[in-house]
């Protein structure tokens, strides 16, 4: 009898808890953004059922909240579609290798999150998408790509998140191995060799799985185009304003080349003149690009004082067992810091490269590429858009790289990306305008993911829960 009841008093909780998941909420008197067109939609009534919107209607009287129905007053709010962060890791690979990724995803949610691409593929990253996608955690949907394939693994490390492919062999079998065991793209990092290369590409067609990533020196620009790879950080996009000289090579501060004062010496001779046939050719490529500015600007070109890494929000959630190792990655560059001329002119470079691509009609994905030196994910999605206002793109276009455009990408443009009826109500409310200012995109007043609204209370408490990553 005992066991019966327990049973009972599960189902009623699994009952309950499916009951809240399945209220229905009315967003009332808000400005839907919903950016199928640079256009805002005012005083609008936003109905929300089974995680569905069903209906976006001029608001009238507003309705009384009952068991049933949730109504939530959006006067003088906007109302977006969820974020995307298409480059993101999770901590877990960075210090002691420490499992928070439930932890991490509360944080990601909190500041808008609800779609979030990681770049660097685990056995633990695929439970916790499946986590997610059955509801045992919260957080935003997951996309995982491979373990990073590099031709060679130079660096010490007890975390197996990458595959050696240094023979054409060894990546037909891995890109098959991790098509099989579910991952969601190839992702090529570093050293990887030209025949190497164009064996992930053949074996990913036959296949049916994407390819994304870095573009080393031995492959270069003009074949990773022709092989339509999904390009992160504009690699090899520098190197493309060499002058016609076969200058140090043919390479410039492209990938790691970042780290070597050889390849900066080249930069006071890249030919900006150069930018629009490079943006011409990505664009006839027919490729995304995922610049990742804000963390090569912020971390490479213009430098912070140690006080002003210190008060970023971010800052108070890296754990302090990897804290010191960014500090000595940070000083080990800073300490040996290329002219700041070069520097200037780099990143001068990065801003008019993007506002090229985006002139151009190539599509732009925002990724923050956390957390790398003092990103953490969720926060720098914010710096990420801020920077492609700064590159000159009009807010509503920085929006886009954060909602239509991952969402057209990963295929998943039919539910989400986009405020529509029939569409997951996967929503960011917000307290100000980003149309006005883009940075009105942290001014989060609540978010409906997943089914379920999340207040600023919750929301706040979500975020207060994540501060013991930082302990």
């Amino acid at each position: 009898m005992t066991r019966v009841f327990a049973i009972s008093l599960s189902l009623l909780a699994g009952l309950v808890a499916m009951a809240q998941k399945q209220s229905t909420y009315m967003i009332t008197n808000v400005t839907v953004i919903p950016m199928n067109a640079e256009t805002s939609l005012q005083n609008r009534t936003v109905t929300i059922q089974d995680g569905k919107i069903t209906g976006i209607e001029n608001s009238g009287k507003p309705p009384k909240s009952t068991s049933a129905i949730t109504v939530i007053d959006g006067t003088g709010k906007y109302l977006i579609p969820g974020l995307f962060d298409m480059h993101a890791h999770f901590f877990h690979e960075q210090g002691e290798y420490k499992n928070t990724c439930e932890t991490e995803l509360k944080m990601m949610l909190a500041n808008g999150l609800s779609t979030v691409r990681i770049m660097a593929g685990h056995p633990a990253y695929k439970e916790a998408r499946e986590n997610v996608k059955t509801g045992k955690w919260i957080g935003p949907e997951l996309f995982i790509a491979s373990p990073q394939f590099a031709g060679r693994w130079p660096w010490p490390t007890e975390f197996k998140n990458f595959e050696v492919v240094d023979t054409k062999q060894k990546a037909a079998d891995a890109v098959r191995k991790y098509k099989k065991e579910g991952y969601d793209a190839i992702k090529i990092t570093f050293m990887i060799k030209r025949e190497v290369y164009d064996e992930i590409i053949k074996t990913a067609k036959e296949e049916g799985i994407k390819v994304v990533g870095h573009v080393g020196p031995d492959v270069k620009l003009p074949a990773a185009l022709a092989a339509s790879e999904q390009i992160e950080h504009m690699d090899e996009f520098i190197d493309m304003l060499l002058p016609d000289t076969g200058y140090n090579h043919g390479q410039s501060v492209s990938d790691m080349n970042i780290w070597r004062r050889n390849a900066w010496a080249t930069v006071p001779y890249l030919d900006e003149n150069k930018i629009p046939a490079l943006a011409k050719a990505v664009k006839d490529a027919g490729i995304f690009v995922t610049p990742t500015n804000y963390f090569f600007i912020s971390c490479f070109g213009e430098s912070m004082t140690n006080e002003e890494y210190q008060h970023k929000p971010d800052y108070n959630y890296i754990p302090q067992v990897i804290l010191k190792e960014k500090w000595d990655i940070k000083d080990r560059y800073w300490n040996n810091a290329p002219p700041a001329d070069s520097r200037k002119k780099y990143v001068e470079l990065r801003k008019k490269i993007t506002y090229a691509l985006w002139k151009a009609g190539v599509p732009l994905m925002a990724g923050s590429d956390s957390p790398e030196w003092f990103l953490v994910t969720g926060f720098s999605i914010h710096d990420e858009l801020e920077t492609f206002v700064k590159a000159g793109l009009t807010p509503f276009a920085a929006l886009q790289t954060a909602t239509v455009n991952p969402a057209t990408y990963l295929g998943t443009i039919a539910r989400t990306g986009i405020i529509e009826t029939g569409k997951e109500a996967d929503l960011l409310l917000l307290d100000k305008n980003p149309l006005e200012d883009i940075r009105n995109t942290r001014a989060i007043a609540g978010m409906v993911i997943n089914g379920q609204w999340y207040d600023k209370k919750s929301l706040d408490k979500l975020l207060k829960q994540a501060r013991v990553l930082g302990q």
